[in-house]
């Protein structure tokens, strides 16, 4: 058995309830241009994508979701939360349009003290999942919390499907 990571395809952002508060764009760094997505300080953004779960899944494992952020500051807490639906082969019929997506639970992201340092989160999916299954994500700014305290927006920089693999 092995552990692989598979990326999350991050296609868009939130148009529905909260439009505008997440976006894609490209930061001139050093030696390289980071395209990341990016949430707005201080309101709710959403970006939602989607990420296959391979044939070869081992079990029921204990997946998850990984996102790597970052932020333009050396200090404040960020609120995040991902939403999951695990969708069936397209096979079995079932719909693209589930009538809610699971939350994995809200939280608090203390950014580490140096400016665009990355920082991994993880978040273990509560949904049981199958081999072939689309797993449906959302990720979740909450901007606006209490505990949100960070003054600058959100970076956004990887995100990916942590599960085991035999």
């Amino acid at each position: 058995m092995a552990t692989i990571q598979i990326p999350i395809d991050l296609r868009n952002p939130g148009v529905t309830l909260v439009p505008g508060n997440a976006f894609w764009t490209v930061l001139g760094l050093t030696a390289w241009d980071a395209g990341h997505w990016q949430f707005v300080k201080d309101v709710h953004g959403s970006i939602f994508g989607l990420v296959r779960i391979p044939k070869n899944m081992a079990g029921t494992p204990a997946a998850k979701v990984k996102l790597v952020i970052a932020a333009n500051a050396t200090s404040g807490v960020t609120r995040l939360d991902v939403l999951h639906k695990a969708v069936q082969s397209i096979a079995t019929g079932e719909s693209l349009n589930p009538a809610a997506l699971v939350s994995i639970g809200e939280t608090d992201v203390t950014v580490p003290s140096t400016a665009y340092l990355a920082l991994e989160v993880s978040f273990t999916v509560s949904e049981a999942i199958a081999a072939e299954d689309e797993l449906l994500i959302q990720v979740f700014h909450h901007g606006d919390h209490a505990n949100d305290t960070l003054a600058v927006n959100t970076l956004l920089i990887d995100a990916f499907l942590e599960i085991d693999v035999v």
